[in-house]
């Protein structure tokens, strides 16, 4: 049940993440910046090795990835996710007891998320080949979308 709304959940997460009093722009929210990249870089890698396999809303094993972050990571989508909202409640809130309440929820769902993911990928599935980049931006269009929105309300949040 997760797993099929685990994007419109993500971005449920973002928008809390929001209501959330900003910090004052400060050392500690420039440090999410750096890892903001770092998520974004992975994930891109990760989707170029992921290829056209996404599972949509249902958890389905037409093929297993075992290249690229795949072979050092087993959920390197998961992790930029997590890395992506850690730097948005960074630059939001500051290094802050709100920012690592945010990220223990937001990681234990993920946690949950990989976890369930592992116990139906018991199963053997072929290895995909690589796909383009831009097939892998037409695929991941919704986690773009609702990172930018974040990270536009952030911003207008932080002016004065």
């Amino acid at each position: 049940m997760l797993y099929k709304y685990r994007g419109i959940i993500t971005a449920f997460f973002g928008f809390l993440l929001l209501l959330l009093p900003p910090a004052p722009f400060e050392p500690s929210c420039y440090v999410g910046i750096p890892i903001f990249f770092a998520a974004f870089f992975l994930r891109i890698w990760a989707r170029l090795h992921i290829g056209e396999h996404s599972r949509g809303n249902e958890l389905v094993c037409d093929e297993i990835v075992k290249t690229g972050p795949y072979r050092y990571i087993k959920h390197p989508l998961y992790l930029s996710n997590f890395m992506a909202g850690m730097s948005f409640a960074l630059f939001h809130t500051g290094f802050s007891l709100a920012m690592l309440g945010f990220c223990a929820i937001y990681g234990t769902f993920l946690a949950i998320l990989a976890i369930n993911e592992n116990r139906f990928l018991k199963q053997i599935c072929p290895t995909p080949h690589i796909s383009s980049p831009k097939k892998i931006a037409i695929n991941d269009l919704p986690t773009w979308l609702w990172q930018i929105a974040i990270l536009v309300l952030i911003f207008l949040q932080k002016l004065p």
